[in-house]
């Protein structure tokens, strides 16, 4: 296990383990993303989404963890993938990246999602990332909660019919997620 990577134990005893994601994460990911539901991948991708390509896999597997940084949360035994969290670096202003979380449906309400973000601040921070955005669906009110727990204060505009651009300053100090592992 790399110095990246910790061991969170979740409300309900899973335990997850929350590190970069990796190529090899590819099909665990796709797998993640086949068995959530409708709805979930409605709210995270602010539209239907069938499936997820090829492109798309390697868009979200193979990156290079300085402009474009991902973690996933797997089964410390089995590899599953439990979740995701991301940013992607604006070229324009590289303090700034745009975010994303994705938590399985079954894993949701029990704190990973809370776990992700956290450790995804940490990095954002240590990388010198000050401030996050993203694009939400007006009704998605899980990530709304989810970023006031772990950040604080937020602000929303209207970014066009059916999204909302939120805009997180990122904390100086904060939570720091506790590793068990």
């Amino acid at each position: 296990m790399s110095d990246r990577a910790q061991v969170v134990e979740l409300r309900d005893g899973t335990r997850a383990l929350i590190r970069p994601i990796e190529a090899s994460d590819r099909e665990p990911l796709h797998e993640g993303f086949r068995s959530a539901s409708a709805k979930s991948i409605f709210m995270r991708f602010l539209g239907p989404q069938p499936r997820l390509s090829s492109p798309q896999l390697d868009y979200l597997t193979v990156i290079d963890h300085v402009r474009h940084e991902a973690l996933i949360a797997v089964d410390p035994e089995t590899g599953q993938s439990f979740g995701t969290a991301r940013y992607v670096r604006s070229v324009d202003d590289p303090k700034t990246a745009e975010f994303a979380v994705g938590v399985g449906d079954r894993w949701m309400r029990i704190g990973l999602g809370t776990a992700l973000l956290d450790a995804l601040v940490l990095r954002a921070r240590e990388a010198g990332v000050i401030r996050f955005t993203g694009l939400i669906h007006p009704d998605n009110t899980a990530i709304r909660r989810l970023v006031e727990k772990v950040v604080g204060a937020y602000e929303t505009k209207l970014a066009g019919p059916g999204a909302l651009e939120i805009v997180v300053d990122l904390p100086t100090k904060g939570r720091i997620p506790p590793s068990s592992g």
